[in-house]
């Protein structure tokens, strides 16, 4: 009888460990960050022409989602959309942050972030160690900064034609056609 009662409580809390504990898999897969920022751009890349949308990112440390869209477009209905779209459980790690502009302004914005980034993995591979780009500024008109270390025996004048040939030769694989901008370069 002690016998049956042993088999029958282990089995019991076999039972009760196989029906209360959640598969593994399931868990790490739902919780992880990376497959829930996956999940989220998902459906952000499905609402991308219907809501006018220009740039988004999901924040790492930061839980927050930022999406630019087109100022003619309705934000309360990309709100919608999200809540319908993603899971309630995914959405609730994160702090949405809407941005809405003009197109045009997106456009520049975007162009500009292009530039940056080519000319910063230009200086990169070069190994231009005294050499610091700096983020582009929009307005009053789109301008790149780049400052050269006082100390160095490079020219301000050779290096903004350098970076400039750089940017133009990638001019159609950047698209940033019909955008109007200006590489600064100074010593600092």
């Amino acid at each position: 009888m002690k016998k049956l009662i042993s088999v029958l409580v282990i089995a019991v809390i076999g039972a009760l460990i196989f029906i209360i504990h959640p598969n593994k898999e399931d868990v790490t897969a739902s919780n992880d960050k990376e497959a829930r920022a996956n999940r989220i751009a998902s459906v952000l890349e499905s609402a991308w022409d219907k809501f006018g949308l220009f740039s988004f990112q999901i924040g790492d440390t930061d839980p927050t989602i930022w999406i630019g869209m087109d100022e003619t477009k309705s934000e309360q209905e990309l709100r919608d959309y999200l809540n319908e779209n993603i899971d309630k459980y995914d959405l609730i790690y994160y702090n949405v942050e809407v941005f809405k502009k003009s197109q045009q302004e997106l456009e520049i914005e975007h162009a500009m972030s292009l530039i940056e980034n080519t000319v910063f993995n230009y200086i990169k591979e070069k190994n231009y160690t005294d050499v610091q780009v700096h983020y582009p500024s929009i307005e009053p008109k789109p301008v790149l900064k780049i400052s050269i270390s006082k100390d160095s025996e490079r020219s301000s004048e050779d290096l903004k034609t350098e970076l400039e040939s750089l940017v133009a030769s990638k001019t159609n694989e950047l698209q940033i056609k019909g955008i109007s901008y200006e590489i600064q370069v100074f010593k600092s």
